[in-house]
């Protein structure tokens, strides 16, 4: 079905490029409401998974800031989410010392446990939703959305 059959448009788009954007960005939420879904499950939202991806797939400590920056979210938002995993046992929040503003963040063996359990529903979740595509049509998604975001990039220094 096309966007336009999808949302129930009268008139087709009159551009390809805001057709394209909106093409991306429906299907963004889509896939981001299978994977809510399943989250919900296990009592986490798609932030806290985030989080929990990254600090498992680290290859130095992190602290508080570096996983604002990696998941892109205010100061606020991630010490909102970091709060919740850590009165859920999932994390724990260190001083590095000698500067107490600055905590390493680190994935506790609970949080490392409830991994184990979601992440393969996870991956299953997202290979039946992307189960229709070869890994050749996936490559090419990838590198088509890639040069998108480096054309962002390059939009965004000049604004």
């Amino acid at each position: 079905m096309n966007l336009q059959q999808e949302l129930g448009l009268d008139r087709p788009f009159q551009d390809i490029y805001h057709e394209t954007v909106l093409n991306i960005v429906r299907t963004a939420i889509l896939i981001s409401n299978v994977g809510a879904e399943l989250f919900r499950k296990f009592g986490l939202t798609e932030a806290q998974f985030n989080v929990l991806i990254a600090l498992r797939y680290r290859d130095r400590e992190l602290t508080q800031s570096d996983l604002g920056k990696r998941l892109v979210v205010t100061r606020a938002s991630i010490t909102s989410v970091l709060d919740k995993l850590e009165a859920k046992q999932l994390v724990t929040r260190s001083n590095v010392t000698g500067n107490r503003r600055i905590h390493i963040v680190t994935l506790t063996s609970k949080g490392e446990e409830l991994l184990d359990r979601l992440e393969p529903l996870y991956i299953e979740a997202i290979h039946n939703v992307l189960g229709g595509l070869t890994a050749e049509q996936c490559h090419t998604m990838i590198s088509m959305l890639e040069s998108v975001r480096d054309r962002i990039r390059e939009v965004q220094k000049n604004i």
